[in-house]
Parts: C-alpha cells; structure tokens; sequence
C-alpha cells in the first residue's frame, strides 16, 4: 500500500505521471507524434518518456487501450508490418485526427501555460523563490 507522499520517490516521479498521463493529454500527444511519423506501440510509448525526460513510461496497459479508442473513433489508423523479423502494428494519423488535432492545439497550448503559471506560483509560495 503507497504512502502520502509516494511521488517524493527518487526513482519514479509519480507528479510527473499523474499530470502528464492523463488519458486526454495522452490522446494529444500521440496525434501530435503521429502528425511527424508513423509508429507502433511501444515507439510511441518511448516519445512520451523520453518528453518527459524519462520520470514516466506509459504501460502497454496505459497505451494500447489509448491507441486501440483513438482507432475506434477513427484519429489514426493501424495497419502490421512484416518487414522487420517481429512483425510491428503501425498507427499512423488520419485526416480526421489531423483535424481534431488542429482544433485542440491552441486549447492545449492556453492550458500548458496556465499550469506552467500555477506551478510557478507554488514554487514562489512554498519556497519563497
């Protein structure tokens, strides 16, 4: 059973994944990735760490449920690839997910910077800095 203060843990940062893997921010940022290239899984999955400068790695268990919802609604599309000696399923971006991603860049964008104020804000009231 996890303590009360869980995300002071030096190895993982449990702060970091609580804010930045939220399912909608996720869901973003995987059309923003795939707007670049086409990727399977765990590709995906590395992006996202390595964003995070590596305090976080989404579970397959995290990112395929995502991956799966966002083909269902038709945001990307996955298709398997053969060539390599593991076969890979590929996703890659629809014009409807370009679409949507479009709409909420902006949004994300207004919603980054609130948060990168609030933060500031509780950084100066607790550490006087």
């Amino acid at each position: 059973m996890g303590g009360l203060f869980d995300f002071c843990d030096k190895k993982r940062n449990f702060f970091v994944a609580s804010v930045f893997g939220a399912r909608h921010f996720v869901n973003f940022y995987i059309l923003h990735l795939l707007r670049n290239s086409d990727m399977y899984g765990e590709e995906i999955s590395d992006n996202v760490s390595e964003l995070l400068s590596h305090l976080w790695k989404p579970s397959p268990g995290f990112i395929y449920p995502i991956l799966k919802k966002l083909e269902a609604h038709n945001l990307i599309k996955g298709r398997w690839d053969y060539t390599q000696s593991h076969p890979r399923y590929i996703y890659s971006i629809t014009e409807k997910g370009k679409e949507e991603y479009e709409k909420h860049r902006e949004v994300y964008k207004t919603k980054l910077d609130e948060l990168i104020k609030i933060f500031e804000r509780v950084k100066k009231e607790i550490f006087n800095e």
